[in-house]
């Protein structure tokens, strides 16, 4: 229970200042992973999938800046995807990744095509494809 809520108040701060500052600060997502690494123990939610997971992430973005070293994708969105995948069920990433694009999608639109700005924040789509990922896995909808 702790897990959950920890990450959760935590997204939804990490949403709005990346909303309004395009900024996810260093010390938020530390406390965050300092919050979640304990309370996941206590609750039996992290595995030794639960580490993995966040080093292919860091290993994948790590080798797409040497590729494409002008990517937009800022480094917080990196950690804090990161923190999601220590977060999140292994088998439930794949689902939040499909998600994450289709929100990140509309946000775009959103924010170029109404706001005129050239970039949007990642965070809240990624905090909403956390939630629709739990949410459709919670009604037994996914994994077929």
């Amino acid at each position: 229970m702790l897990f959950s809520i920890s990450f959760y108040l935590f997204s939804l701060l990490l949403s709005y200042l990346d909303c309004t500052r395009y900024r996810i600060p260093n010390v938020t997502i530390i406390a965050l992973t300092f919050l979640l690494i304990p309370f996941g123990f206590l609750e039996n939610q992290i595995n030794f999938y639960s580490f993995i997971i966040p080093l292919l992430i860091l290993s994948f973005f790590v080798i797409m800046l040497f590729i494409m070293p002008k990517m937009i994708l800022g480094g917080g969105d990196i950690k804090y995807m990161m923190v999601i995948g220590l977060y999140l069920e292994p088998l439930l990433f794949p689902l939040f990744l499909i998600s994450t694009g289709i929100t990140q999608m509309f946000f775009l639109i959103y924010y170029q095509n109404l706001k005129k700005r050239k970039t949007s924040p990642m965070a809240p789509a990624m905090f909403l494809a956390v939630v629709i990922s739990e949410v459709l896995f919670n009604l037994n909808i996914y994994p077929f």
